[in-house]
C-alpha cells in the first residue's frame, strides 16, 4: 500500500490544479480569532450562467438561488489610494476568475454591493 499524502502536500496540490483551471483560491490560516469550521480552502471557479442554469435545474442549490463570491478590502475613509500592490493583484485575481472584488471606505457601499446582488436594488 502506497504512502498517503500529508493534509498540507494534498491542499497544495489542490490549490495548484484550481488555479492553472482559473480559478482563484486560498488557504485559510486558522488561529485562536478564526471562526471554528472555516473550510481550509476558499475558491472563486469561474464558470457560465448557462452551466448555473444547469445546475439550479438539476436541483443542486436549495431555493434556486445561488452564492457569489464578493472580496472586499476596506480602508480607512479617504485612504482608498493606500491599496499594496498585494491587494491590487489579489483583486484582479478574483476579478479574473469571476468573483467580485472592491476597496470601499463606506459601510453603506457594503450595503449597496449586498442589496444590489439580491436584486434590492436597480
Amino acid at each position: 500500500m502506497g504512502k498517503t499524502q500529508s493534509e498540507a502536500t494534498l491542499q497544495n496540490k489542490i490549490q495548484r490544479i484550481m488555479r492553472e483551471m482559473g480559478c482563484y483560491v486560498f488557504k485559510n490560516h486558522g488561529n485562536m480569532f478564526t471562526e471554528a469550521g472555516r473550510p481550509d480552502l476558499v475558491a472563486c471557479v469561474p464558470t457560465k450562467i448557462e452551466t448555473l442554469e444547469k445546475l439550479i435545474k438539476d436541483q443542486w442549490f436549495r431555493d434556486n438561488f445561488v452564492g457569489v463570491f464578493v472580496g472586499l478590502e476596506i480602508k480607512r475613509e479617504n485612504r482608498l489610494n493606500e491599496l499594496s500592490t498585494a491587494q491590487k493583484i489579489v483583486g484582479e485575481n478574483i476579478k479574473k476568475a469571476g468573483g467580485i472584488w472592491f476597496a470601499i471606505d463606506d459601510s453603506d457601499l457594503a450595503k449597496g454591493i449586498v442589496m444590489k446582488l439580491k436584486g434590492e436594488l436597480e
